[in-house]
């Protein structure tokens, strides 16, 4: 469609408007610039009345990335077209139709282990399993995903425990997840564990081989070395979940660890809501323009809860590192909040993650490889109830906000939540503390967020990996960290100082611990930037490195351009 105007932002220009078999393609004139929009990355599009100036028929497209396109035509049938046609591609049935199993680059990829960059084996060989006199071993217990439909097909537990054990124990955990081995410390060789929640119920069930399992993980080391700052020994049983809602999940069987019956250890709750809340959190924020109100961003709770992921990963580090004590953290079905706070911590306690290829390894590991929900919590398979047609109604805004309400009634809808956008966000915040400890830049977090919905690449679509198999992505698409890997000095921080994870540091040899006392400060120094993942060739949060240094701004590119649309459903 040809003479299309396109409002962005405070940007009006002319051009032309493709419609492809995967994406959006707008064209100016001189074609010195394109935009380009893929359908997984749409989250509404309305189509409205003609204007009464200019009697052109615009179309509103909001993206999960915050932007928002506003396009007008000429004629009413053009319109009619181009929402039915892009309603058409977007609204798909599998997952197998995505523009992932279609992409081919334009020039191969330098780099090609992009499937291979986490190996099981070598990664928690690395951590020093399976050696001799080791406490832990490799299970294949879940071998053909029959244990634990959502595990890996791997697993790491206690070598004093059998996999007859494991068999008993997952009848007591939900959806079978029972504890297994995310992370053992370097040093002192204490763990950090994940599972879901038990199912005690009101009877106040319990299961000895359950307790036999977490007994046999508080046990796997005895520190000989002396406690840093004098802490001692505690082993902790982290809750994600505020405390009414581990409780009532005690109605529909579930619940929390009785701690009657777990020895030598104790339980906290972190009070990180579900991802139901975390949809929703953004719906204050008003926008004027391309900056986001800094007082209604507050009243959010966006960074409140940005504050509370990081301050809970902190009591985790802290009590792996300082006290040598093991922690297990859970959350309800242990694939959201839980990936959040053990991916953070071991961030923190591991200077082999900040790598640029070690990052990876940590989001391939605690992020795909244990279930995170990508397909559901990104909204790669789209819904006609999507697609608003207000033509002829009062209000344009009133037609958008009565649909929207209408969607948290459905449980597709119900299942969309920024967890992983708000990982890293985190990553950020401990980036801009820390702006020589990580490899990599903000430009990195960006892109990464941006494929994320973007279904170019493989690597975060599904909801397992067992579906993965299935959809065989593995060996019919291609790989982000090829991307990455590919084009690596775009993304590297010219600041990264990797020697200093050698030096003395506080007595902390490279372990970082996020200062708790400015957690609420993240807010305070906040600002949002509008600028395109795309078309942004430079990083000033990462690239001004006397910025930096002085520490006077701290940006945040996660939540940036939530353009005019404070309803919009994470």
């Amino acid at each position: 469609v040809e003479n299309v105007t396109l409002e962005k932002g405070q940007v009006t220009t002319v051009g032309t408007l493709h419609l492809t078999t995967h994406q959006i393609i707008f064209i100016q004139p001189d074609h010195k610039d394109e935009i380009w929009i893929p359908y997984p990355i749409i989250h509404t599009v309305e189509r409205r009345s003609c204007t009464t100036d200019s009697k052109l028929w615009p179309l509103i497209i909001r993206c999960r990335d915050f932007k928002i396109y506003s396009f007008f035509i000429l004629l009413e049938q053009d319109s009619i077209d181009v929402f039915d046609t892009i309603q058409k591609l977007t609204c798909i049935e599998s997952i197998s139709q995505v523009y992932a199993f279609d992409y081919k680059p334009e020039k191969e990829f330098s780099s090609s282990d992009g499937w291979s960059i986490y190996d099981v084996y070598q990664e928690y060989g690395r951590m020093g399993v399976d050696i001799p006199n080791s406490s832990w071993r490799f299970s294949s217990v879940n071998r053909d995903y029959t244990f634990c439909e959502t595990y890996p097909h791997t697993l790491v537990v206690p070598t004093k425990i059998s996999d007859n054990v494991l068999n008993h124990a997952s009848k007591f955990r939900s959806k079978n997840r029972i504890p297994v081995l995310s992370y053992l410390h370097w040093q002192n060789k204490a763990s950090i564990t994940r599972s879901s929640q038990p199912m005690v119920g009101l009877k106040k069930n319990r299961s000895i081989q359950d307790e036999k399992l977490i007994e046999a993980i508080f046990r796997s080391n005895t520190p000989n070395l002396p406690s840093v700052f004098g802490s001692t020994q505690t082993n902790l049983i982290v809750d994600a979940r505020p405390t009414a809602n581990a409780m009532a999940n005690a109605a529909i069987g579930a619940g929390s660890e009785n701690m009657e019956n777990y020895k030598n250890c104790e339980r906290k709750f972190m009070g990180i809501d579900n991802i139901h809340v975390m949809r929703e959190i953004i719906q204050t924020a008003d926008v004027q323009g391309l900056l986001i109100k800094k007082q209604n961003l507050d009243k959010s709770n966006w960074l409140k809860y940005i504050s509370t992921i990081l301050e809970s990963s902190l009591v985790i580090i802290k009590n792996v590192h300082i006290a040598s004590s093991h922690v297990l953290i859970h959350c309800s079905d242990g694939w959201d909040r839980t990936a959040q706070l053990t991916s953070i911590s071991i961030l923190c306690l591991d200077p082999y993650y900040r790598t640029f290829g070690g990052f990876q390894v940590l989001v391939e590991k605690e992020w795909i490889s244990f279930g995170h929900k990508f397909t559901e919590r990104s909204g790669h398979l789209s819904d006609e109830k999507y697609f608003i047609n207000s033509v002829n109604t009062n209000a344009a805004n009133t037609a958008f906000n009565t649909v929207q309400s209408k969607f948290y009634n459905q449980s597709y809808i119900r299942e969309i939540s920024p967890i992983f956008q708000q990982f890293l966000d985190c990553v950020f915040q401990l980036l801009t503390q820390f702006p020589t400890r990580f490899e990599f830049n903000e430009k990195f977090l960006i892109e990464l967020h941006y494929h994320c919905y973007s279904c170019q690449f493989g690597t975060f679509l599904c909801n397992s990996e067992k579906e993965r198999m299935d959809y065989k992505v593995t060996t019919q698409t291609y790989s982000v960290w090829d991307y990455f890997n590919s084009n690596k000095n775009e993304f590297l921080n010219p600041l990264y100082d990797g020697g200093a994870e050698d030096k003395e540091d506080m007595g902390n040899n490279g372990v970082l611990l996020p200062d708790e006392k400015n957690t609420e400060g993240f807010a305070a120094r906040m600002r949002w930037k509008s600028d395109s993942p795309i078309s942004r060739t430079n990083s000033p949060g990462i690239n001004d490195a006397d910025t930096l240094r002085d520490g006077l701004q701290t940006l945040s590119p996660l939540t940036a351009n939530y353009d005019n649309n404070p309803d919009i459903d994470l």
